[in-house]
């Protein structure tokens, strides 16, 4: 069956063309994106397979930058100028980039923080927040859709001073998809399916502030407004989508699996869309927390860290890996830029393998080479209320 394959790269190899090689065979184990500073990894990771973002230290501020591994890993490429930027987001294309700043890019003269833009590098003018209250954005997956929070009226709703969560259409237009008295944070657009995910603290029938916050998941048009999928008497908070939309992971305080109890310690937990259940994944006494998950072939990777290692869990097939990192503390693991790789943010040397460094770098790591180790927690996932992913056959 592979002999019409041989025989074209045969003929290729004859005629002095080298065919290309698949990313995880011609790519380093290690590649080093960042040397110097404490670098965290973005609250919404980049699930492309392309390009990935982060801000890095410059001067009394921050820079943000992007990285193409697979053209030329050595260069960082700076998006806008540098000052107070925070948050960067790429859109799953990997042609745009959104983050918050101080900086006014675009010279629009508007106060505070505003959401900045800017595709294949050129600046764009974001959403005009006459509040200068703008923070946390997240992009589709073309770049054309954007979602933020803020605390001003900026879709003509009345809201009082709330932050909320607003929606910027690919003409323009922005709305309100957030209700309440609560703050709504951490928003996210899913790289598709069209659905959006955040946190609140709104009661989902009285719109008074509960002090809790739950996850709320709706979709882009108005047929599907924005209900609360937790419903725990501790915090559920830090949504993030696969990328192509079909698992939500979060981390939680809150007994979700059990009474809905506060369990001291925020745990992993992901959500099946289309089953509509969930799973807890940890169970540490520690605690977990900064989860991201990615299609991987017919599973899902979810990345997490745990007392500060990095462990990935398999959604079908209930394994347990861990990254190695000689003693390093990880603040973060996203599976990212194809099924065989990683970017992590650690204080383990990866590179050199030498004693942790004195800030947290990135780096990518691509598990083809340098596998994970494997490991048994004594513990799978538990789902509620009942498996919502068959296990691999």
């Amino acid at each position: 069956m592979n002999a019409p394959r041989l025989v074209v790269l045969a003929l290729l190899v004859a005629g002095g063309v080298t065919p290309a090689l698949a990313h995880h065979r011609q790519t380093p184990p290690i590649i080093q994106f960042t040397s110097a500073g404490d670098v965290s990894l973005p609250r919404v990771p980049s699930l492309g397979r392309k390009i990935v973002t982060f801000a890095i230290p410059s001067g009394s501020g921050t820079q943000i930058v992007t990285a193409a591994p697979y053209k030329d890993p050595s260069i960082l490429t700076s998006i806008g100028p540098a000052g107070d930027n925070q948050n960067p987001s790429i859109s799953y294309s990997g042609t745009t980039v959104a983050w918050d700043t101080d900086t006014d890019p675009t010279n629009s003269g508007l106060p505070g923080r505003q959401i900045a833009l800017a595709r294949h590098g050129t600046p764009l003018q974001g959403p005009a927040d006459p509040t200068g209250t703008s923070a946390n954005p997240s992009l589709d997956v073309g770049g054309t859709r954007l979602i933020f929070e803020s605390t001003g009226d900026l879709a003509g709703t009345g809201n009082a001073g709330v932050r909320q969560i607003f929606v910027r259409s690919p003409a323009g237009t922005v709305t309100q998809v957030s209700t309440g008295l609560g703050a709504a944070t951490n928003p996210v657009l899913s790289p598709k399916k069209h659905l959006l995910v955040f946190q609140s603290t709104s009661d989902p029938v009285t719109g008074l502030d509960t002090g809790v916050s739950q996850i709320w998941m709706g979709g882009l048009d108005a047929t599907q407004p924005p209900v609360p999928l937790t419903n725990g008497l501790a915090d559920s908070t830090r949504p993030s989508f696969s990328d192509d939309g079909a698992v939500l992971t979060f981390e939680s305080r809150a007994n979700l699996a059990g009474d809905q109890t506060d369990m001291g310690v925020p745990q992993i937990f992901v959500y099946h869309v289309k089953s509509n259940t969930f799973a807890q994944l940890t169970r540490e006494a520690g605690g977990c927390t900064t989860p991201a998950v990615a299609l991987a072939k017919r599973d899902w990777r979810v990345g997490f860290v745990c007392s500060g290692t990095a462990y990935v869990y398999m959604l079908r097939t209930d394994t347990w890996s861990r990254l190695q990192t000689n003693g390093g503390d990880t603040t973060a693991i996203v599976p990212a830029l194809g099924v065989h790789f990683y970017v992590v943010a650690t204080t383990g040397d990866l590179a050199t393998g030498g004693s942790p460094t004195a800030g947290h770098r990135i780096y990518q790591v691509n598990s083809f080479k340098r596998p994970l180790e494997a490991v048994d927690l004594g513990y799978v996932a538990k789902w509620f209320p009942f498996r919502g992913l068959p296990p691999a056959k």
